[in-house]
């Protein structure tokens, strides 16, 4: 057997019975350890019980070296700042901390509690009656729009049959022609 065999193998080393491994430790060990109970892998892995505290319940300390090591400088019980200073001091962050929420936080606008006709249209008003030119009939006649005197420069409006209703359904193009009889085919020019 090589050397090379040796540190590779693994024997079961319970409680310190052949010296292989860190004998040492195990037989100092041995009291704390329960021989019948605990695996040696289980054991390397969790560590030997009361060796550091036989207080199995106790909680770690949350103070580290390090810590201990380097504290805050403690202040001494002495005044640093005069009073006097130390009173301007806090009027003048009184004065900044007062003028900054003013800044970001000004107060609401007065509420004004008026309809929108009451501040839209005021009692002042007087309409402007023109005298009708000709006689208007609201039921037949189309209204004059903005869409209605640019009719012809609107993209898209189907072939106009009169000129007070351009916007009305225009099936001449999609109708089959066996349905037309007399109507003019699409594209045709009607004659009014």
């Amino acid at each position: 057997m090589s050397s090379d065999t040796i540190s590779v193998m693994r024997h079961n080393n319970s409680c310190g019975k052949t010296l292989l491994d860190n004998w040492v430790e195990e037989r100092q060990c041995e009291q704390f350890d329960k021989s019948g109970e605990i695996n040696v892998s289980e054991l390397h892995k969790q560590g030997h019980k009361g060796i550091l505290t036989t207080d199995f319940d106790a909680k770690p300390e949350g103070l580290s070296t390090v810590r201990d090591s380097y504290r805050k400088p403690q202040t001494l019980g002495v005044r640093q700042v005069g009073l006097r200073q130390q009173l301007l001091q806090e009027e003048l962050i009184r004065q900044v901390s007062a003028e900054v929420d003013q800044e970001f936080n000004p107060p609401p606008p007065t509420i004004e509690y008026l309809s929108t006709t009451k501040k839209d249209f005021s009692k002042e008003f007087t309409p402007i009656v023109k005298a009708p030119t000709r006689e208007h009939d609201v039921k037949t006649e189309q209204p004059a729009t903005f869409w209605l005197e640019r009719a012809e420069e609107v993209h898209g409006v189907s072939q106009v049959r009169t000129k007070d209703t351009p916007f009305r359904k225009n099936a001449a193009f999609s109708t089959p022609i066996d349905e037309y009889k007399d109507a003019p085919k699409p594209g045709e020019q009607w004659k009014f």
